[in-house]
């Protein structure tokens, strides 16, 4: 599933929507995206995240049939109230659904590799077709940006680059991410445009697995740095 939605053709079709009960399956999913947004999304499109333990968790990722599909959806599912419990109705109450592109899926050999171990990365996209990386950094550093090398990425779907910026230290690569945030409200992007995301591999668990390297809480060190702006 997770390949799938890594797919070229498939970059910014995926959307995030949270707050789904933990009763809802794929095809409840299904149900309210096509009652509630008249788009037809099939059941293995929909694809759920799970919590330690093999726990359903209350976010999934839905692959729609098109971008434009995509930006409707994102549009119509902010803080729509569905029902605790699909089968029974409003008499369990209502929870409140949320959408966003908060995370991308990207897959390609020359990424397999990149980030690594490293978490200094900050993955930003949307930029010019013909933009090289030497280009790119002479913008970085027009703009205050000092990374330490970029490495770029076609995205296939809208024509664009993406470029995987590597900062020196967690406090830069954190400043990194909060000016960025700042160019895109003063570039006037808007919100439901992807520009800027925190790369991290794909965390895949496996059955035979008793205890996971990457849950160990001495390794988050470097994220809780303070960040001073």
């Amino acid at each position: 599933d997770l390949r799938r939605l890594a797919r070229p053709e498939n970059f910014l079709r995926v959307i995030t929507i949270t707050e789904v009960p933990s009763t809802y399956g794929r095809r409840d999913v299904v149900h309210v995206i096509r009652e509630r947004c008249g788009v037809e999304v099939r059941p293995k499109d929909v694809v759920f995240r799970f919590k330690r333990w093999g726990r359903q968790s209350d976010t999934c990722y839905v692959l729609c049939p098109s971008l434009k599909d995509a930006d409707h959806c994102v549009a119509q599912i902010q803080e729509l109230a569905v029902p605790k419990r699909a089968a029974y109705g409003s008499l369990f109450g209502a929870t409140f659904l949320w959408s966003s592109r908060a995370t991308l899926f990207l897959c390609h050999p020359d990424l397999d590799f990149l980030v690594h171990d490293n978490k200094f990365w900050v993955c930003t996209t949307g930029w010019q077709e013909d933009m090289g990386e030497e280009e790119f950094l002479n913008l970085m550093n027009q703009l205050g940006f000092f990374p330490l090398c970029a490495i770029r990425h076609h995205i296939l779907i809208d024509s664009s680059s993406a470029f995987f910026v590597q900062f020196e230290g967690m406090e830069r690569t954190k400043r990194a991410m909060s000016r960025l945030r700042k160019l895109k409200w003063r570039w006037r992007i808007k919100r439901e445009v992807p520009f800027f995301a925190y790369p991290r591999r794909i965390d895949v668990h496996r059955e035979d697995e008793d205890s996971y390297a990457d849950e160990d809480s001495a390794e988050d060190s470097e994220l809780d740095e303070p960040v001073h702006y």
